[in-house]
């Protein structure tokens, strides 16, 4: 989990700066911007890259809420093994108790 969370940390950094770099959502193929060559083109990759980002980060965020259900199904099935298993002690423990004091 804590791989996935260091890949969203990564991811989210990456969308801000892809954000920084081309705030617009959609932007014309002959798109001018000043500083830029062929900046269009540049804005179409980069918001291209944020949607990829988008559906990465809803993967992880799937595989995350997966992981939470099998660790805490996987917590719940060690609670109930230890339950049984101190039941188990304890009954032996009233046994020897028992024939200690028989």
């Amino acid at each position: 989990m804590a791989v996935l969370e260091a890949t969203r940390e990564d991811l989210e950094r990456q969308m801000r700066k892809l954000n920084d770099s081309v705030p617009e959502e959609k932007v014309e193929a002959n798109a001018h911007k000043d500083g830029f060559v062929a900046y269009g083109s540049y804005a179409n990759s980069v918001i291209e890259r944020k949607k990829n980002l988008q559906v990465t980060l809803g993967d992880i965020e799937l595989q995350n809420k997966d992981l939470s259900n099998e660790l805490r199904m996987a917590m719940d099935t060690l609670d109930s093994f230890e339950r049984v298993r101190a039941r188990q002690l304890a009954v032996k423990a009233e046994k020897l108790a028992a024939r200690k004091a028989g």
